[in-house]
């Protein structure tokens, strides 16, 4: 299953992450040098996150029409051509406009990355490969971006984004020569692409998806004031406590197929559920180091477990009843978290800023209780639409 080229499609994501969370680990220093305060920088990743969702689903319905195999190449030249721009950035303007770009290229580049993955590696692997690829963001956050602050101690900010570089010169040599060259099936135009997110399963699906999304970055967005003032975590083994949770992180991606195999979709609510009992308690443990600490790190092993199943279903969904409309379904999965990322970090601020760090815990809970219910409510339709479809075959005989 694990071969050079999936080996590509992991190594893409890691470097999409990389460059997604890289901002997270050095906006002190990119405020610093571009003479702004640190809550404008902040701004950058929210601009990404917005950007992302929005660009994911439009720009890849327009792309898909094209060779996939040119237009990932293109874009990552274009991806190469981003990071120099933030790079070289010499105004926080500049630096807007560059991750704005950034977003749009790298939203459209893993979705049209995602139709490899049926054709890299044997079929019966195909739910691995796609929890592989979303494996390469988490490694992103464990390994690139503690890498990149790493160098930016020695030498400037902007050194991040030149490692970002680098990585990306290997990748467009490895898609060059180790991806697929042949197009996907026939797509429909944009209009008929689109016609896909108006399927009251897909709608279900990702509203599912946004809302456990939005569950999970209400507390991870202050992860570090809970990890420092909460638990009261020195701040030499912040980093050691970031690494942990990444690697919960990855320990949930790669569960990820196993709970495909096990139910899927129709599944998928129990893990919502568990997940908004662990964001209440998290109101209620941080203040005790033990306790907060194994209720963090099972919030970790239960924020990715959803990927593998949400994606498969909506290229099943695209493949079955909307031929034509796969990179587009291949777009939803990041494009949803996305929006999730974004509502999520909002509400967090807003739960802070009106009832205090301890209410974050509550405020993922009812995000994740509505995912409970909504993935609940597309869990019944699955069921009830299989057993009528078992029953017209049986009239049929």
């Amino acid at each position: 299953m694990f071969n050079l080229s999936v080996f590509t499609l992991v190594l893409l994501s890691f470097a999409l992450g990389t460059c997604e969370y890289v901002i997270i680990g050095i906006l002190p220093n990119i405020a610093t040098d571009l003479n702004v305060p640190i809550t404008q920088a902040g701004l950058l990743i929210s601009v990404f996150a917005v950007v992302y969702s929005i660009g994911a689903p439009v720009i890849t319905a327009f792309l898909s029409r094209f060779p996939r195999h040119k237009t990932l190449l293109t874009l990552i030249f274009l991806f190469i051509v981003g990071n120099i721009a933030c790079m070289t950035a010499g105004s926080y303007a500049m630096m807007v406009a560059s991750r704005v770009f950034l977003a749009a290229v790298s939203s459209a580049t893993i979705s049209i990355s995602m139709t490899f993955a049926p054709d890299v590696a044997m079929r019966k692997y195909t739910s691995s490969v796609i929890s592989l690829i979303f494996a390469g963001f988490n490694i992103a956050s464990v390994v690139g971006v503690p890498f990149s602050m790493l160098i930016t101690q020695f030498a400037s900010w902007r050194a991040a984004f030149a490692f970002i570089t680098i990585v990306s010169i290997i990748l467009f040599i490895l898609v060059l020569k180790r991806l697929p060259k042949k197009s996907m099936p026939q797509t429909s135009n944009l209009k008929g692409q689109l016609v896909l997110l108006t399927d009251k399963r897909i709608i279900m699906a990702a509203s599912a998806m946004i809302l456990s999304g939005s569950a999970s970055y209400c507390f991870y967005t202050y992860l570090t004031p809970i990890l420092a003032e909460k638990l009261a975590l020195p701040e030499d083994m912040l980093s050691l406590a970031f690494i942990i949770f990444g690697i919960a992180a990855i320990i949930s991606n790669l569960t990820s197929p196993f709970l495909n195999k096990i139910g899927g979709m129709r599944n998928l609510w129990i893990v919502f559920a568990l997940q908004a009992i662990a964001s209440i308690l998290l109101t209620f443990t941080m203040t005790y180091f033990i306790a907060g600490s194994i209720t963090i790190f099972i919030l970790g092993l239960l924020m990715y477990l959803l990927n593998t199943p949400t994606q498969m279903y909506y290229l099943q969904i695209s493949k079955k009843f909307y031929p034509g409309t796969m990179a587009l379904a291949g777009s939803l999965t990041s494009s949803s978290y996305n929006v999730g990322i974004a509502l999520g970090a909002f509400a967090g601020s807003i739960s802070v800023d009106i009832f205090g760090l301890g209410s974050v815990g509550i405020a993922g809970g009812i995000f994740a209780i509505l995912a409970t219910l909504v993935s609940y409510r597309l869990a019944a339709k699955i069921k009830y639409d299989y057993r009528f479809v078992i029953e017209r075959a049986r009239r049929l005989k």
